[in-house]
């Protein structure tokens, strides 16, 4: 977090700010704004004139006095739009006045943090609840869809490697933008998804990973260089994202690295006609507006302008809960650079009918085309509209033919800066209400305008370069979103669970799979059932992307794979930032391997026999007790026994020999006699603070976890 940047998330930078924005008013008949299509809209403004006393409701005229002349003349506004309803509550004057201060605080930030303000915001949401009620049909100018160009990536092919060393190329002039607006209600975890635990061996959050990967990469680069990285926030997860970087020292990364900004919501609303919601007499109700918004605050802000200044090339945007992102993401820079694509979405192969958006590229009647995400719901009427009778169905691959959208995306800078100076980082927004009946007309709850990050496409110039790269799921996407109960039904439907024990798994299985393409002997998967949820795992293996985040890393890190050998019951961590070099390991259990910056590990000849851990599942008793991160995945790590080597101090140490658990006696680790750990069947709360090397030192234990090989199993279930 920088700390130049207020906690509401203003004032991050030191310079003026562009001209706001003024977000155009949608066309009437049309799901799009009149920025994307020409024509000029026929509905006028909303008035804004001073609205005269007589037409205040009468419990506004009953606190005039109280009221500041700013109060009324926003007051008058909100009645001009139709919302006299917010007032019909009210007490008279000298009762509730704080609370009426409250309100028009409130009222303010929702006229000032929208783009022309929430007369625009009012006039946008009736033409698009209009064309909702109506059941317009937004695709209905498309004369064709057409397969975008792109590139399917292929593991571990000479072509794949010469991708990835292009992007390791382009990674010093890349930034990386991760969009963490949302709490993890959806997955029953209370907290913020980016403190959730990967996995539950080492307890290492999502955060965390996200900034040693970006850490890693910088390391990689052949000048020094520091890349940097932004996270937008919302009024739900800001102020604990902060919290999470200052106790963790912003996990390693230098001070401003990390800039935090702040999307604001916008005003929920209970009707077609725009009517805006209260939670009681003085409360307005507000819903998040989507990450789309993360375009206009790094144009406000000034950061991609800046960015440009300083000789970036790429913008990276990414989201919360999907641990593999980085995995895949270098040979996908790699394929924009080499494919000079101004706009790349990072996808994953999608089967026919998957509930799944589609990257697409739509050609309309009148010439243009657009090449940008398809809602799934909305890819096979249309298909079907234009002649195809079966709508979405797979190709000789066995998949669509219509690559699966992850909201992973890599932007071109310089088209990025271009567009944002043309839109003002302001993207199209859409309508969803969820109503009562098949008349269209009243809603089962509040609704809301929203915008999406990956909408940026259908901004940009005609002339600009669009594609997409396909990477296997298994090694780029694995999110962690959908409760046990939501993930129970994805199952039934034929698609991935995508949920905690999933993403988890996937984890472990990734680095296994990766492995044993490598040379290494890696234990098989085994089968599991949690909560319902079935699961394939093998070898736990938690690795820092310091150890080996690109394929190019392996021949130095495994240098000789034939002697590596990693049973299915093994689990295996390596943290910290230091160098870890595998020449010889034979594990049968668990092994966590520690180390500082300048340290270099070798493990040459070491055979590790141990009890290791145990995933168990939780009884219905344990559920219930249980904190929310093992709730939500509906098992526990038992660590029986585990070998723990910690190497705080600089310089070359080599292990080798025959060990089992850890010393009784504050020893040179790497020297010890073995002698039985501490049996603990309670499973760890995540920890508070970044690792410190020093009392891990002294002896504090660190956590662990693996990963499998099922790269084949997981693909057929994806």
């Amino acid at each position: 977090w920088a700390p130049s940047c207020a906690a509401d998330g203003s004032n991050c930078r030191e310079r003026p700010r562009p001209p706001r924005p003024t977000r155009p008013l949608a066309c009437p008949g049309r799901t799009a704004s009149c920025s994307s299509t020409a024509g000029a809209c026929s509905r006028a403004p909303l008035s804004m004139a001073t609205t005269p006393a007589a037409m205040r409701p009468a419990s506004l005229v009953a606190n005039e006095a109280v009221l500041s002349p700013a109060q009324l003349v926003l007051a008058d506004m909100l009645v001009a739009l139709e919302q006299g309803h917010l007032f019909e509550a009210w007490a008279p004057a000298g009762t509730d006045d704080d609370k009426k201060a409250a309100f028009f605080a409130r009222a303010a930030k929702l006229n000032d943090s929208y783009p022309g303000g929430l007369e625009a915001y009012i006039t946008n949401a009736r033409v698009l609840l209009s064309a909702s009620s109506a059941n317009e049909n937004p695709m209905k100018d498309v004369e064709s869809v057409q397969i975008p160009i792109g590139k399917s990536l292929d593991y571990g092919s000479p072509e794949y490697d010469k991708l990835e060393s292009l992007g390791l190329e382009e990674v010093s002039r890349a930034c990386f933008v991760l969009v963490a607006g949302g709490l993890g209600e959806r997955l029953g975890y209370s907290g913020i998804k980016l403190s959730l635990p990967i996995d539950i061996g080492s307890m290492t959050t999502y955060l965390e990973l996200y900034c040693a990967s970006i850490l890693s990469l910088q390391r990689r680069c052949a000048e020094p260089v520091t890349i940097p990285f932004v996270i937008m926030t919302s009024d739900d997860t800001h102020l604990r994202t902060v919290a999470l970087l200052e106790s963790n020292s912003n996990f390693g990364m230098a001070k401003g690295q990390i800039l935090v900004i702040k999307q604001e919501k916008v005003a929920a609303l209970i009707s077609n006609d725009a009517k805006m919601a209260a939670a009681g007499a003085y409360e307005l109700l507000t819903k998040p507006h989507g990450h789309g918004d993360v375009h206009m605050l790094l144009h406000e802000k000034g950061v991609a302008q800046s960015w440009l200044a300083q000789g970036k090339r790429w913008v990276v945007f990414f989201q919360d809960t999907n641990g593999l992102v980085f995995r895949s993401m270098l040979a996908c820079l790699g394929v924009s650079k080499g494919l000079g694509l101004d706009l790349n979405s990072m996808c994953i192969p999608r089967i026919a009918k998957q509930e799944v958006g589609a990257i697409t590229k739509l050609v309309y009647k009148d010439g243009h085309s657009v090449t940008a995400n398809t809602e799934y719901n909305q890819l096979g009427p249309l298909l079907k509209a234009l002649g195809e009778s079966e709508g979405d169905v797979a190709d000789e691959t066995g998949f669509s033919p219509y690559p699966g959208n992850t909201n992973q995306l890599v932007a071109g800078l310089e088209c990025y800066v271009k567009t944002l100076e043309a839109t003002g980082g302001v993207m199209d927004e859409f309508v969803n209400p969820k109503y009562k009946d098949e008349n269209r007309v009243a809603f089962k709850k509040p609704t809301r305008l929203e915008c999406m990050m990956q909408d940026y496409a259908k901004a940009m110039p005609a002339d600009s370069v669009v594609g997409f790269t396909t990477a296997a799921p298994w090694i780029g996407y694995s999110p962690a979103k959908n409760s046990i109960e939501e993930a129970i039904k994805k199952v039934k439907a034929g698609v991935s669970a995508m949920c905690p024990a999933t993403a988890e798994a996937d984890m472990y299985n990734v680095t296994s799979e990766i492995f044993r393409r490598h040379g290494c002997h890696m234990g098989m998967t085994q089968a599991y059932k949690f909560a319902g949820i079935h699961v394939e795992v093998g070898p736990q293996l938690s690795i820092s992307p310091h150890f080996a985040l690109a394929r190019a890393d392996l021949e130095r890190v495994l240098p000789v794979p034939s002697k590596v050998t990693i049973s299915t019951r093994s689990a295996l961590v390596i943290e910290g930032d230091g160098e870890v070099v595998i020449r010889e390991l034979d594990l049968d259990g668990a092994l966590t391997i520690t180390t500082s910056r300048g340290a270099r590990v070798v493990i040459d000849g070491l055979r590790v026999r141990n009890r290791s851990w145990e995933l168990k599942p939780l009884d219905h008793k344990e559920m219930e007790a249980a904190p929310e991160f093992l709730r939500i995945r509906g098992y526990k790590v038992v660590k029986h026994e585990t070998l723990e080597l910690v190497f705080a101090e600089s310089g070359e140490h080599t292990v080798a020999g025959d060990r089992t658990v850890n010393p009784k006696r504050a020893a040179p680790v790497a020297e010890a006699a073995s002698a039985p750990a501490a049996t603990s069947d309670a499973p760890m709360p995540p920890s508070a603070s970044y690792r410190n090397l020093t009392l891990a030192a002294l002896g504090v234990g660190i956590l662990a976890l693996g990963g499998v090989v099922w790269a084949r199993s997981r693909a057929k279930r994806l």
